[in-house]
Formats: structure tokens, sequence, C-alpha cells
């Protein structure tokens, strides 16, 4: 995903990606293109990029272990400047120092880690997921379990009868 810079004219410009999971070095979770809307706005020695993007991973749910399809979207914004002097006032996180010869900017990189930030820690297939029985295995989401429930501990009937009679 490269932006030619060179000659480039001031103002804004629009640029719409499509790429290969695979072509971003991203693994076979991500099965779907990588759909990018960029923005590069052009002023004097400095640009200013607002990337959009959006795929589709395939993960494991963290509760049932079943497969689900999950949607991705995250955006992010960075600067290009050709000084550390044009760099003040920006966040380090939000700006590349690019040399004055420089006639592309290539995102690629940029993106795939973006979209690897969009994955959420805990994965889950839906909110209210039920997980698995931890004796038997069994799916709570499509079946109830057939295990035996234990018996309540002695030591908390009376706490439960003083539940019970209030």
């Amino acid at each position: 995903m490269k932006i030619h810079i060179s000659n480039l004219s001031e103002g804004v410009h629009q640029y719409d990606f499509h790429e290969e999971p695979s072509e971003l070095g991203l693994d076979e979770r991500f099965g779907r293109q990588v759909v990018v809307k960029a923005e590069l706005e052009k002023r004097r020695n400095q640009f200013f990029l607002r990337v959009k993007l959006e795929t589709v991973g395939r993960f494991i749910c963290d509760r049932c272990a079943d497969e689900f399809d999950m949607s991705l979207n995250n955006e992010y914004r960075m600067a290009y400047v050709f000084s550390r002097k044009d760099a003040e006032g920006y966040d380090e996180d939000e700006i590349t120092l690019i040399k004055e010869n420089t006639s592309l900017i290539d995102i690629s990189d940029d993106v795939r880690q973006f979209v690897i930030l969009s994955v959420p820690l805990k994965l889950l297939c839906k909110e209210e997921c039920a997980g698995l029985c931890s004796t038997c295995g069994a799916n709570l989401n499509y079946e109830e379990c057939k295990c035996h429930k234990e018996a309540l501990d002695p030591r908390w009937e009376k706490l439960k009868n003083m539940v019970n009679n209030n």
C-alpha cells in the first residue's frame, strides 16, 4: 500500500486499497481482504494521513471453543514530516520522520499492526456465551449439562435455611 507523494499538490487526496491478508503478513486467521480508506492531506512540508481499515477474522471463542467470524475496524492517524522541528507538538506515536527526497509512503506495516491491535484480548463468539461445563465439557450454548450437581456443603446448610426463611 504505497502512496506517491512526489509532485503531490497541496490539499486532501483520497486513496482506497484492497489487500490480501497474506500480502500484509497477517496469519491464517485473516481470510478476507483488508479494506483501507486513506485520506492524505499535504501542507507545505508535512503530510497528514487518516486511515480507516476493516477486515474479518476467524477466531476461536475463549469460553466455548467454537470458531466464529468477527468484523475488525480500526482507524489511526500519522503525520509525516521532513524535520524534527516540524514534529513539535505531536505525539511521538503519530509522527514519522521522512527524508527530503522521499517519493512514496508505504503504509502496509502500519495497517498490519493496526489490524492486529483491533483483535480484542478476550475473544467471545457472543457476549452472552455460556461456555463449557467444567465437568463434562458440554457446550452450554447448545445443550444442557447432564452432570450431577454437587450437593450443598453441609457447613452452608444453616445459611441456606436463613435465606429461605426470609
